[in-house]
């Protein structure tokens, strides 16, 4: 199993962990992050503008109102004014949703950022702890195939960038991975 380790980690060292080789594996799952992102700007803007829109027209019927324009007993206004409302407070509850999942995409991985997780990465799994090295092993591979002839060391790419953005950042649940931090209520019961 040591001999497995080593020659695994030295292929995946020497393979993998090169910031070139790295752009080229993740570039594929970095062009449909940035575009997810991009694709989420867009309807946060279109979101911020239909509520900018409702909240004019609004305005405008306020401003009838108040010049004697509308009449205030009419139900069809009171129906228009409510609608306008809930339009307005849905757009703007949707576009801070949606700039909270964009929130949590978490760092953009630059060259530099690339590189250095390259370098972490290498420099870690030359520890001999077996347990510590084996762990950085299946950060990155995450199925290693034994036979007569050929060791075949397969991994996910998503996985990879998913290891990538946690070494990165502190934010490590950014990535959409999911979390759960329990609220505890020290010296109270905890089911009041």
């Amino acid at each position: 199993m040591e001999k497995l380790d080593g020659v695994v980690a030295e292929h995946i060292e020497h393979r993998l962990l090169q910031p070139k080789r790295l752009k080229e594996v993740l570039s594929a799952v970095l062009r449909r992050r940035k575009e997810r992102a991009e694709r989420r700007t867009s309807h946060i803007a279109e979101l911020r503008k239909r509520a900018a829109e409702a909240e004019a027209k609004l305005k405008r019927l306020y401003d009838a109102i108040e010049n004697g324009i509308a009449d205030v007993s009419d139900p069809l206004l009171k129906e228009r004014v409510t609608e306008l409302k809930s339009i307005r407070d849905q757009a703007r509850a949707d576009a801070e949703r949606a700039e909270g999942a964009l929130d949590r995409t978490g760092p953009s991985i630059t060259p530099q950022a690339l590189k250095t997780f390259a370098s972490q990465a290498r420099r870690r799994m030359r520890i001999e702890s077996s347990g510590y090295r084996r762990d950085h092993l299946r950060a990155l591979a995450q199925r290693i195939e034994v036979d007569a002839k050929e060791v075949r060391i397969m991994g996910s790419k998503s996985e990879l960038l998913r290891t990538l953005v946690a070494a990165s950042s502190a934010k490590t649940a950014g990535f959409g991975v999911p979390s759960f931090v329990p609220k505890w209520r020290a010296r109270s019961d905890s089911n009041v």
